[in-house]
């Protein structure tokens, strides 16, 4: 009988809610219990999983919260704080955009308002015009490679007819991926106390983006040029994430950078036989330079079997 109780309640602390907002109580307690779903990614021996090198040393980073995912095993291998809540910024973007394929016609035109032009006045934008009509596939393309805003905004307004009620779906389709650390008011990924996520959720999120056939290809073209629809107005897309031409073993990307969120990069990368992994970094100081030693010391690290 003791027994019982003492499991029950520690699957109860394991399975805690989100909190309602980065600045309620519940937020400390995510950085100190783990989720059981993580924890089960974190110990469990899963078939095809990497074995970590007897002489391997620990690494050093800035980040607030950090987690390695192996693709092919769906083990968690290195992490910092992975359930922890915190800001995510431009990472939203991810979950915009799975929104979006959920229920858009890639051909729709979509008509530029005033609210999507305010919003690429804060941070990244594709230069959009007032009243331009470009095709949504476009401003996906824009959203993932160029993180642009206005992109964000025209896609829910068109969808949703506003922001919030977008915003709403956004969750669904969070609740849909057993995301159950993050919670969104915009498309955007300005700062909000409402408005966070993990590292692991992000973590999958971007696998699920990566794996869309259209999305993979914006989060890994480093460049795009796209026009309206009457030809008239050029958009020259510029990817944000360095690493892309830096790194060959990088298969996919998103940054994402606010003030609250600092900097936080999401990125697939695979090793010298082809095994995939999915690196996360929120709040960190210099997420490229940091992501980059992760990449290295991961596949020195860890050794993959031989059959992927």
């Amino acid at each position: 009988m003791i027994a019982q109780v003492l499991a029950l309640f520690i699957g109860s602390l394991l399975s805690i809610p989100a909190p309602q907002s980065l600045n309620g109580p519940e937020k400390l307690l995510t950085s100190i219990i783990p989720e059981g779903r993580v924890l089960s990614a974190q110990t469990e021996v899963r078939e095809g999983s990497p074995l970590r090198n007897n002489d391997a040393t620990e690494i050093e980073l800035t980040a607030d919260s950090y987690v390695v995912v192996d693709v092919g095993s769906g083990s968690v291998i290195a992490a910092r704080n992975p359930s922890a809540v915190h800001p995510v910024a431009s990472l939203t973007k991810l979950l915009t955009a799975l929104t979006v394929m959920q229920s858009a016609n890639l051909d729709d035109e979509v008509t530029i308002g005033p609210n999507a032009i305010r919003a690429g006045k804060s941070g990244s934008n594709m230069k959009l015009k007032t009243g331009e009509t470009i095709r949504l596939q476009d401003l996906l393309a824009g959203l993932l490679i160029n993180s642009a805003n206005d992109a964000a905004v025209a896609l829910a307004e068109h969808l949703s007819g506003t922001e919030p009620k977008f915003a709403e779906k956004m969750n669904n389709v969070a609740r849909s991926y057993a995301l159950s650390r993050t919670h969104v008011v915009n498309a955007t990924g300005f700062d909000n106390s409402q408005h966070f996520s993990s590292s692991y959720d992000m973590g999958l999120l971007l696998l699920h983006a990566w794996r869309d056939p259209v999305l993979g290809v914006y989060l890994r073209a480093s460049s795009l040029i796209v026009n309206s629809t009457d030809g008239k107005i050029k958009h020259t897309l510029k990817t944000t994430n360095l690493l892309l031409g830096e790194r060959t073993d990088i298969l996919a990307g998103k940054t994402g950078f606010t003030d609250a969120a600092g900097q936080s990069l999401a990125i697939v990368a695979e090793n010298e036989t082809g095994h995939p992994v999915i690196v996360v970094l929120l709040g960190s100081k210099d997420r490229f330079s940091e992501a980059d030693r992760l990449l290295d010391w991961t596949f020195k690290t860890f050794s993959w079997p031989n059959t992927k």
